[in-house]
């Protein structure tokens, strides 16, 4: 008896087997021939439908072969097979993030696609994936909610990276600072080559320069001819006045990566690690190359790299060199203000300060800039004429020819009666009253010298040159 009945077993358990194989190559032929296209599809996936009805997993399965051949309606119809092969007792998670992918890449509503999401979160809170694609179908709509549901799927799976991945929904949706405060609680170790790119960046871009660094040697790492990590670790640490460590990076960015392309912004950069290592000859070639290839879409603007180099030639007392690009410089800005012409009037200052030989030439042209532009700019005519009055009373020999009278008495005008001033003006009127004391002194009128001293003393009580004027017999 015992033999018959392992005998029928066997028998049995042959048959269930049979089934099971014929099962799975119906299903690995529904899906070989949905992938390769085969004329006869339709008929091969109705096959192994009739054969696993019941088997919601087989079923998801083709429904996601027809989705990867963008055949929506059939992805769709095997989706909903699939939750009808689980009732009345339960309906299948994998078939709504099925129909939530669909309705994302396809539809036009987002909340819908974030409907079946939910729904498949709602039957496997368990499953991450239900969250992640619910959160990047929802950044669109409200990242902060976003980064909310990401939490719940923190209490359900402890193991996932949540600060992470809310990070990268936040860079999608172009908060870097938000996305910068997620990754920084992530675990550097634990980061991808695409997260250490969304983290380098957004750490870089919102002014986290020793974060952005360690996720670029991270990255360099995993990727040692990665261009965005060398490029920025290169970035980082200049912004960190590491020169020396941005220096070795230099060769690695332009001759060991796989960039096929250098920017603009590549050839500054790396000139202001030449000058912040006074190799200036150096600093100089990466600017022109700068120059080079800047346009109107460009991130730096052609104005500031020619104002960069004017300045590092004033620097070094080039003041041929620093006039030259500061006119390159206000030529192609946009919107000069008095600020851009007094920078251009303070190089002719130093100059003529400088120079001897061109004292005289330079001086009277940042005389001539400051009045025109205080004429120009009306709202700063008091400073652009007082900065006229302190420049052209250098080419006085004590004051001999009374050359800055008439500007130093056009500030006394247009400040002695005006009832309230600020401290800046104070000391410019107080400047333009020491000029007229000495000046009226030096030409023999003590009354008007004590006049003035008197003003002085109105403004500030304790200026001992107003002192021994007032004390004068």
């Amino acid at each position: 008896m015992k033999a018959i009945k392992y005998l029928l077993m066997g028998v049995l358990l042959a048959g269930f087997s049979a089934t099971a194989n014929a099962q799975e190559a119906e299903l690995q032929a529904a899906l070989d021939g949905i992938k390769g296209k085969a004329p006869n599809v339709a008929e091969l996936a109705k096959v192994a439908y009739k054969k696993n009805k019941k088997n919601a997993e087989a079923l998801v399965k083709i429904g996601r072969a027809f989705y990867e051949q963008k055949d929506t309606a059939n992805a769709i119809l095997f989706a909903n097979y699939a939750n009808e092969a689980g009732k009345p007792k339960y309906q299948y998670a994998p078939a709504y993030l099925l129909l939530g992918d669909i309705e994302s890449a396809y539809g036009t509503d987002g909340g819908k696609a974030a409907g079946y999401y939910n729904q498949a979160i709602n039957f496997d809170p368990k499953n991450p994936e239900g969250y992640k694609k619910w959160a990047m179908v929802y950044r669109k709509i409200s990242p902060k909610q976003a980064a909310q549901k990401l939490q719940d799927m923190k209490a359900q799976c402890p193991n996932e990276d949540v600060d992470a991945i809310t990070a990268h929904i936040y860079m999608l949706a172009g908060d870097e600072k938000q996305a910068y405060e997620n990754y920084k609680k992530s675990d550097i170790n634990k980061l991808d080559k695409s997260g250490l790119n969304e983290f380098v960046r957004c750490s870089y871009f919102t002014g986290h320069f020793q974060d952005a660094l360690n996720a670029a040697e991270a990255g360099i790492k995993l990727e040692p001819r990665n261009p965005t990590f060398n490029r920025l670790a290169m970035f980082s640490n200049y912004e960190l006045k590491n020169y020396e460590a941005a220096k070795s990076y230099i060769n690695k960015y332009f001759n060991e990566t796989d960039s096929a392309k250098f920017s603009e912004y590549d050839h500054f950069y790396t000139a202001l690690i030449y000058q912040a290592l006074e190799d200036n000859a150096n600093a100089y070639k990466q600017f022109d190359k700068a120059l080079e290839l800047v346009n109107d879409s460009s991130m730096i603007k052609r104005w500031s790299i020619l104002k960069t180099v004017s300045d590092s030639y004033l620097k070094e007392k080039e003041f041929e060199m620093a006039i030259k690009y500061y006119n390159d410089y206000l030529a192609c800005k946009p919107d000069v203000n008095f600020d851009d012409h007094e920078g251009l009037a303070n190089i002719y200052s130093k100059y003529g300060d400088a120079d001897p030989a061109k004292k005289a030439e330079m001086l009277q042209m940042a005389v001539d800039l400051f009045r025109a532009a205080g004429e120009k700019f009306p709202i700063q005519q008091v400073y652009a004429t007082f900065m006229a009055a302190n420049n052209v009373n250098k080419l006085d020999d004590n004051m001999k020819n009374s050359l800055a009278k008439s500007d130093y008495l056009k500030v006394i005008e247009l400040l002695g009666s005006k009832p309230e001033r600020t401290k800046g003006e104070d000391t410019m009127l107080k400047t333009a009253y020491h000029y007229m004391m000495f000046n009226s002194y030096i030409n023999k009128n003590v009354t008007g010298a004590k006049d003035y001293a008197d003003k002085i003393l109105a403004i500030d009580p304790e200026y001992k040159p107003a002192l021994e004027i007032k004390n004068l017999k």
